[in-house]
C-alpha cells in the first residue's frame, strides 16, 4: 500500500501530510483496514441523482479518483455521509451544494473506499469561505 497519510483538519480545508502513521478512518467505516483506501483531496466534479451519486477528487497525491455511491430508489446517499467526521444531517445539504446536485466551489472530501464492493463513506469538509 505504500506510505500511509495522516489527516488534520484545522481551520481550513482538509489536509493530509505524509508520514508512516495510518490516516484513522472514521468509527463509520468498517472495512478491515488492509482492504481500505483513502481518496483525500478537491472534489471536481459531483452528480447525484435517482440511484446513484458520483463524484471525482482530484487528490492531494495528483491522482484523479471516482467515486460511485448506489442508492438504489432514492436521490439521497446521505446514508453514507459525514461532514468533517460528525454524522451527516438534513440541514448540511446547504453546506455542500449551492443547489440540489451543485456542489459548492471549493468543497473537499475524504472518501473512504473498501475494495469489497460495499458503498464509500464520504467525509465532507466544506469550504470556510463565506
Amino acid at each position: 500500500m505504500g506510505a500511509a497519510w495522516l489527516v488534520a483538519a484545522g481551520p481550513g480545508a482538509l489536509m493530509a501530510q505524509r508520514t508512516e502513521a495510518r490516516v484513522r478512518p472514521p468509527a463509520e467505516v468498517d472495512c478491515p483496514r488492509d482492504h481500505l483506501t483513502v481518496y483525500i483531496g478537491q472534489v471536481q466534479r459531483y452528480q447525484r441523482g435517482p440511484g446513484r451519486t458520483t463524484m471525482r477528487i482530484r487528490t492531494d497525491e495528483a491522482t484523479n479518483e471516482t467515486v460511485t455511491i448506489a442508492h438504489p430508489g432514492s436521490s439521497d446517499p446521505s446514508r453514507w455521509f459525514l461532514i468533517e467526521r460528525q454524522p451527516f444531517t438534513a440541514a448540511d445539504w446547504a453546506r455542500i451544494e449551492q443547489r440540489p446536485g451543485q456542489l459548492r466551489e471549493g468543497v473537499r472530501a475524504a472518501a473512504w473506499v473498501c475494495d469489497d464492493g460495499r458503498n464509500p463513506v464520504v467525509d465532507w469538509q466544506p469550504s470556510r469561505a463565506p
